[in-house]
């Protein structure tokens, strides 16, 4: 398989995971959307999204500065609770995607980011876009999962696949067709 072949299923699985959280989060009502439903969550669904959308905004950032940080957060803005600006903001980064170069892809890149939790830690390291949008799509679902979960404990109907990470869809179709074969 080619690199740029490579390039484009990474492009294609992320535009894939940005469809599934587009479609989330339009079929939820704008109260769920907001909700914190303590004690079991701390945060809402628009939290969660806005968490994603600064990984995907320092992407994007990093077509001008060639440094991904990921420390940069945009804590308290609309995206966490007004649902028309998440959908907005998914739809913006969607649209990157699908113009983005591949080759910009394979250059490398230098990844800024806290490490510790117990004292100030920054550290660089050298990556490429096309990884680190890996990392963007996998963060999603594991985020996604989380937005399902709290959409689930406030009585919204959901998707049974949303929130399932590429390898666990691979595995579930590799038994589905192991079973059939058997059966």
């Amino acid at each position: 398989m080619t690199k740029l072949l490579q390039m484009q299923q990474i492009i294609n699985g992320s535009i894939e995971s940005l469809d599934q959280i587009i479609g989330f989060i339009e079929q939820l009502d704008c109260t769920s959307y907001h909700q914190a439903p303590a004690p079991l969550f701390d945060s809402s669904i628009g939290q969660h999204l806005r968490h994603i959308l600064d990984l995907y905004q320092a992407l994007l950032i990093s077509n001008q500065q060639q440094t991904i940080n990921y420390d940069i957060r945009r804590r308290g803005i609309s995206v966490e609770s007004v649902r028309e600006d998440g959908l907005t903001e998914l739809q913006l980064v969607r649209a990157w995607l699908s113009q983005l170069d591949l080759n910009l892809l394979q250059q490398p890149l230098k990844i800024s980011t806290e490490v510790s939790v117990t004292n100030c830690a920054p550290v660089q390291c050298i990556s490429s876009l096309g990884r680190e949008l890996c990392f963007a799509s996998s963060h999603l679902i594991h985020h996604l999962a989380l937005m399902v979960a709290i959409a689930k404990y406030l009585g919204q109907q959901v998707d049974a696949q949303l929130g399932l990470a590429p390898c666990t869809a691979t595995f579930l179709r590799n038994q589905q067709q192991n079973t059939a074969c058997v059966a």
